[in-house]
């Protein structure tokens, strides 16, 4: 009887995960070619940006100080004042995708800057050799009889390393422009969310940085030594394919292909053979998923490396409380991670490849001694191909004229033996050492075919003519220094309007008074003082201050989107200013003082208000004052009923039954109580969620309520940048019964409270 075949691994059980990078600038107006964005970038910006690059090779090219532009370059000041620079440009970019609603824009700023550094680099070494060019023939006309001999050899040691110099200078750059996007990224997340974020790795990417990026030496120094040659002996499309082909193969091994639809052809062969390849013999329905487990290059420890998984294992049963459930998953993952090795081991040495996977690490020690002259691919087709022998040494042989010495070739030919005697045990630990490196090659290579591609679709605009052009026929894309933005007057575009109303102020006064102390005094130093230190903080100005009420208006102006915050600038205002009376309650507790109660109302006004002048005093109308004086209001049977029953919250809205009413209502109907609370309008809410990111979450919190509960929250930048939490409680308005105030149901209107229960606050940011 035939031995059946052995069940294939199913990768389905590793907790595999996937990574897609992609950008898109479709929704951008095409420039005045149709075809491409149009992008002006600050000029001074691009003058400052030369000015580096150009020192920074200089100083890679480790040359004579004969060719030193300058005797002393306060690095310091120069790099400080790039990014500086640097910061105000992507800002710019931020707040115009705020501005227009589309954060492609935000996008079009990050790309066009990498565009613009890897022109620059590149230009400014061609700028580099010129310049010691002519430094030299200015030598040889002031000294014509000593030649300049030394310096000519430096020049040709700087063009013979252009691609180390340019990856170094290029690798300085683009960590410089990363510490910028680490501190923007917080308001991106703000504005937008966190999808909105490129990741890290998109532009500390070596591939990026560099300008030969399938060299040897690159590879060797940033990944491992792998070709894209047919006759090189680790291919990169063949053991990509080889790769993906094994995964698919044991995707569909638990039978699970069906359920992925159905399948198309293999993606055709790409124009640029060098950069992207096509996966052969897999379908279109897997072709996406095997693309992302392979980019993800933890995913090739969590499917091969059987000896950290065993690591992983003694560490578990070190532990008193290890679960035995959980070191028998690890057991049977690491059968399965030793079952695939052996699989795929067998495919590349079927293949003819192990050797070329075990040489890389093996003959990188010989590099300094024969590379220069040979190249490494050269020193690796030696070793694992014998046919190329005799070609590599015939070349040494006449490289021995050029360097005055012989090379021996005893050492490449040990490394053979050695390659020979490495035990298979190890060379399977090599393979996974090599497909690590490989798989970070492979996401680096496809991420920065995204980032050329998008590169590609923008004009960088620099002639007057053409800027006008596009200027005019509003397709130009703008990222300036403020200096270059042109001074214009900015109308106002929408404003916020917060009122805290002191409840008994008159009495607190006449307190005070009979116990013969200042309420002018203690008014001034311990509430309205502190307020007005903060509001610069929050960019609000006073309206309207009197014993019982503060009026603070927040605006936004035209063309400054980076200010767009009037409604979470003002809860934020909102919020302190209610610290600021619990700390003037608790010493007036100490001191046997009246308290003082107070409720925050935030209306919002789509539009500029009205002003006009009373003499010299301005005087502002706007609806969003009498929205925010009705949700600071607080009815007093209210009042009386919910501060006996302590509530979690500071603000609740009641609709009346329809039947007879004891009480007096409000215009509005509502009987609404607000103690030491903030409650935020309705247009102000949806305002809220166009300046920042809210991320809505329902939850249960039964020591605050029974019910479910409603939560928005998002981060917002103060005027200084620093950031502050918002937590704001969305809830329907419930109908009740006035007899016995009990909830006959739900109605569909909604009031939002900006919350400042501790609780919530804990709760939603460890859940959310």
């Amino acid at each position: 009887m035939a031995q059946s075949a052995k069940p294939k691994v199913s990768i389905h059980q590793f907790p595999l995960r996937h990574y897609a990078f992609e950008l898109s600038l479709n929704r951008l107006k095409r420039g005045i070619d149709n075809v491409r964005h149009d992008v002006h970038i600050s000029p001074d910006f691009q003058i400052m940006i030369k000015r580096l690059i150009f020192q920074l090779i200089i100083h890679y090219t480790e040359t004579s100080t004969a060719f030193n532009t300058e005797n002393r370059i306060h690095w310091h000041n120069e790099i400080s004042e790039f990014k500086r620079q640097l910061h105000t440009i992507l800002l710019h970019g931020i707040n115009s995708a705020k501005s227009s609603q589309e954060t492609q824009v935000d996008v079009l700023a990050q790309t066009a800057l990498v565009k613009l550094f890897s022109e620059a680099i590149a230009h400014q070494f061609d700028e580099a050799v010129q310049h010691m060019k002519t430094i030299i023939r200015k030598h040889e006309f002031d000294n014509p009889l000593e030649p300049p001999v030394a310096l000519k050899e430096e020049v040709s040691t700087v063009i013979y390393r252009k691609d180390q110099i340019i990856q170094k200078t290029g690798a300085d750059i683009f960590s410089y422009f990363i510490e910028v996007q680490r501190e923007l990224n917080k308001l991106r997340i703000s504005n937008f969310g966190n999808e909105s974020i490129i990741p890290t790795e998109i532009f500390s990417n070596p591939i990026l940085q560099a300008t030969a990026r399938t060299s040897g030496f690159f590879m060797i120094e940033n990944y491992v030594l792998i070709g894209h040659r047919l006759e090189d002996p680790v291919n990169y499309k063949a053991l990509l394919n080889l790769l993906a082909a094994f995964l698919a193969k044991n995707w569909q091994a638990a039978g699970l292909s069906s359920q992925k639809g159905t399948s198309s052809p293999a993606s055709p062969e790409p124009a640029n053979p060098g950069i992207s390849s096509p996966m052969i013999g897999i379908t279109e329905a897997h072709r996406q998923e095997i693309e992302g487990i392979i980019k993800y290059v933890p995913n090739i420890d969590l499917l091969f490396n059987f000896n950290k998984t065993r690591s992983a294992i003694k560490k578990l049963k070190s532990r008193p409380a290890s679960k035995k459930s959980q070191v028998l998953k690890l057991k049977s993952r690491e059968r399965d991670q030793k079952k695939l090795l052996r699989q795929f081991f067998r495919i590349v040495s079927r293949e003819l490849m192990i050797e070329g996977i075990v040489a890389p690490y093996l003959m990188q020690p010989l590099l300094k001694r024969y590379c220069p002259p040979l190249l490494p691919q050269e020193c690796l087709q030696y070793i694992v191909i014998a046919k190329t022998r005799k070609m590599v040494i015939r070349k040494l042989i006449r490289f021995k004229r050029y360097y005055s010495q012989s090379f021996s070739i005893s050492a490449l030919n040990k490394t053979i033996r050695q390659i020979k005697r490495t035990p298979r045990r190890q060379q399977r630990q090599y393979l996974i050492r090599f497909l690590t490196d490989f798989a970070r090659y492979h996401r680096d290579l496809m991420n920065y075919q995204v980032i050329k591609d998008t590169a590609d679709s923008i004009n960088l605009r620099s002639e007057a003519k053409t800027i006008r052009l596009a200027r005019e026929n509003r397709t130009l894309y703008e990222f300036v220094l403020p200096h270059e933005q042109g001074v214009q007057a900015r109308p106002i575009r929408s404003h916020a309007v917060l009122k805290a109303d002191i409840r008994g102020s008159s009495a607190i006064i006449d307190q005070m008074k009979e116990k013969q102390q200042n309420p002018a005094t203690s008014f001034s130093l311990n509430f309205f003082d502190p307020i007005n230190n903060i509001l610069a903080l929050y960019g609000a100005k006073k309206t309207f201050i009197e014993g019982d009420a503060i009026i603070l208006s927040l605006f936004e102006h035209e063309d400054t989107p980076g200010e767009w915050y009037c409604i979470s600038r003002a809860c934020g205002l909102a919020i302190n200013i209610l610290l600021i009376v619990s700390r003037y309650n608790q010493r007036n507790r100490v001191n046997g003082l009246p308290m003082l109660d107070i409720g925050i109302g935030i209306g919002f006004a789509d539009g500029a208000p009205t002003f006009f002048y009373d003499s010299d005093n301005q005087i502002m109308i706007s609806p969003a004052i009498n929205k925010a004086d009705r949700l600071s209001e607080c009815h007093k049977s209210m009042r009386r009923k919910l501060r006996r029953e302590k509530q979690p919250f500071n603000v609740f809205l009641y609709k009346p039954a329809t039947e007879g009413t004891p009480y007096t209502l409000p215009e509005a109907g509502l009987l609404r109580y607000n103690v030491k609370g903030i409650e935020l309008d309705a247009k102000g809410f949806q305002k809220l969620g166009t300046e920042i990111h809210l991320k809505r979450t329902r939850c249960r919190i039964p020591e605050l309520s029974p019910e479910p509960l409603t939560f928005h929250t998002g981060k917002f930048p103060s005027t200084g940048g620093q950031y502050q939490r918002l937590l704001i409680r969305e809830c329907r308005i419930p109908e009740v019964s006035l007899n016995d105030f009990r909830i006959l149901r739900y109605t569909d209107r909604k009031y939002y409270e900006v919350c400042t229960n501790h609780r919530a606050y804990e709760h939603v940011r460890k859940y959310a």
